[in-house]
C-alpha cells in the first residue's frame, strides 16, 4: 500500500504531517512521490493566509477525478483549514473519506483505525506493528518540507497558542497551549538522531513560552529544555521556530549564548514598528522592548543572524505607522524577511475592522520594505565573502553540487563531487549570488 502526502502551510503543519504519515507506516504504507499510483492521500492544509487555503482547497478539488478512478482508495484530509471549515469540506467534496481538524491531531491514530476497519481495501491495515530497528539509518516517511533534509528534523514542543493576536486565525483552529512533556521530546529527539538527523529544530506556535506541567524543577522553562535538548548523543545542531519576543528573556538568550548545538539564529517576528499598530494588533510588546531584545541578543551573541516577519497594510496604518515599521528595520538592521500585505481572515477579530488601507498602497508599501529589507540581505551576504563557514550538507543538487546552510542560517552552494549529505564541512566563502553563499570547501 502506498501514501501521498500533500503538505501546505508552516513547519508546524510538515511536522504534523510527519507524525500522521508515520502512524500509516505502521500500519504497513510506504511513502510514494506520486499520487497517481497512491492507495491513500493525506492532504495536511493551511488557512492562516487566505492564498495557503485556496492551494489546499484547489488541490482537494483535482482530486475528484482520481478518486472516481479508485473509489476504493482513500483521501484524508487534514490541519487547519479543516478545522474552519471542517463541515463546508466534507459537503463541497463528498468523495473526502475523512476530515481531522488540526485541534485532533493528537487523536489521529483512532480516527485511522476506525477508517481502515471501515474500508474493505484497508481492513486488515487496523494494526500497530513494532517498530522497526533503526540502526542508525535513516526512516524518514519520504516526504519533507521544500527545505528540510533527510539530515534536519522536526520536533514539536507544544501545540496552540494562548495569544490572541487580532490578524490570526491560529488560535481559534490550534486551540489553547499544551504542552508535551520534556521527557517526550527527549525521547523524539532521539529517535530522530538515531534515524539520521544532526539538527533538530523545535516547533511551537510561540515555542518560546513552553512550560511543562509537571515539570522536572520549578522555574523549568524553554531555556531549560533548549540546554537539556542539546545534550541528546549525537545531536550536532539545535533550532526553533517561532518564539515571541514577549518571551525572549535573559535567562533564554543565556542558553542561547552558553550551548554550543543552538546555532547563531533566531526567527523573532515583529510585524510592525509601529507601537499604535503592535497594540491594535494585540502583540504584547512594544517597539522600544522589542529593539532591547535585538541589542540584548547581538550583544550575547554577535554572530547571530536575526530574521523577521513584517505586515504592512494592516486596518487604520497610516503613513506615519508605515515609516516607523521602515526605520525600525534599519536600526533592527535585518539579515532578512518575510514581508506581507494584510489580508483578513474570517473567524479574527481584525476581520471586523474596516480594511481601509487600499490595495494600490499595500502593494507599494510592501515593495519598498522589500527592497529594503532585501538590499540589507544582499549586503550582509556580501560582507561574509572571504570568510570560513561550518556547513551542514543538506541536498544533492546533482552534478557535483550541494547545498547547505551555515550556524547562521546562511544558505551555501558547493561544487564538490567528495561531498555527502550529512557531511559538516569548513567552507571558504568564494561569492554571492542574491543571499545565496557560494564557497569552496577548505
Amino acid at each position: 500500500m502506498k501514501l501521498f502526502t500533500k503538505t501546505f502551510g508552516c513547519q508546524m503543519n510538515f511536522a504534523d504531517s510527519d507524525e500522521m504519515a508515520r502512524h500509516f507506516k505502521k500500519r504497513g504504507f510506504v511513502p510514494t512521490d506520486d499520487e497517481a499510483t497512491a492507495d491513500a492521500i493525506l492532504v495536511n492544509t493551511c488557512t492562516v493566509r487566505d492564498l495557503a487555503e485556496h492551494k489546499a482547497v484547489s488541490f482537494i478539488g483535482r482530486l475528484r477525478d482520481w478518486k472516481a478512478a479508485h473509489p476504493k482508495n482513500m483521501i484524508v484530509v487534514t490541519g487547519c483549514a479543516a478545522e474552519r471549515t471542517k463541515h463546508e469540506i466534507k459537503n463541497r467534496f463528498p468523495y473526502i473519506d475523512l476530515v481531522v481538524g488540526a485541534k485532533d491531531i493528537e487523536g489521529f491514530e483512532t480516527e485511522l483505525d476506525d477508517l481502515l476497519s471501515r474500508k474493505s481495501k484497508f481492513e486488515n491495515r487496523k494494526s500497530t506493528l513494532e517498530p522497526q530497528p533503526t540502526s542508525g539509518q535513516n526512516l524518514s516517511f519520504g516526504f519533507r518540507a521544500a527545505d528540510l533534509s533527510p539530515v534536519v528534523k522536526y520536533v514539536t514542543i507544544m501545540r496552540g497558542c494562548n495569544y490572541s493576536c487580532s490578524y490570526c486565525i491560529v488560535p481559534s483552529v490550534r486551540g489553547r497551549e499544551i504542552y508535551r512533556p520534556v521527557a517526550e521530546i527527549l525521547s523524539d529527539t532521539a529517535a530522530r538522531v538515531q534515524e539520521g538527523a544532526k539538527e533538530i529544530w523545535l516547533l511551537g506556535q510561540t515555542v518560546n513560552s513552553y512550560r511543562p506541567n509537571p515539570a522536572p524543577f520549578s522555574g523549568y522553562d524553554f531555556a531549560d529544555l533548549l540546554r537539556d535538548v542539546a545534550k541528546t548523543p549525537g545531536l550536532e545542531r539545535l533550532r526553533f521556530i517561532s518564539p515571541h519576543p514577549y518571551y525572549l528573556t535573559p535567562k533564554l538568550i543565556q542558553a542561547m549564548k552558553e550551548t554550543p548545538q543552538v546555532c547563531d539564529h533566531i526567527h523573532l517576528p515583529v510585524q510592525s514598528g509601529s507601537n499604535t499598530m503592535l497594540q491594535r494588533m494585540r502583540r504584547n510588546y512594544t517597539r522600544e522592548s522589542y529593539l532591547d531584545g535585538i541589542r540584548a541578543l547581538r550583544q550575547a551573541i554577535p554572530s547571530i543572524c536575526i530574521t523577521t516577519d513584517i505586515i504592512v497594510g494592516f486596518p487604520s496604518e497610516t503613513e506615519d505607522d508605515y515609516n516607523e515599521t521602515l526605520s525600525l528595520v534599519e536600526e533592527a538592521d535585518f539579515d532578512s524577511a518575510y514581508c506581507f500585505q494584510y489580508s483578513p481572515r474570517p473567524g479574527t477579530s481584525a476581520a471586523a475592522l474596516p480594511d481601509d488601507v487600499s490595495q494600490s498602497v499595500k502593494e507599494e508599501r510592501v515593495n519598498r520594505l522589500l527592497a529594503l529589507t532585501d538590499g540589507n540581505g544582499t549586503r550582509k551576504a556580501r560582507s561574509l565573502i572571504g570568510s570560513e563557514q561550518t556547513v551542514l550538507i543538506e541536498d544533492d543538487k546533482g552534478g557535483g553540487v550541494f547545498r547547505g546552510k551555515t550556524r547562521n542560517a546562511w544558505r551555501l552552494r558547493i561544487k564538490n563531487e567528495n561531498l555527502k549529505i550529512g557531511d559538516m564541512v569548513r567552507v571558504r566563502v568564494s561569492s554571492t549570488h542574491s543571499r545565496e553563499l557560494h564557497g569552496e570547501v577548505i
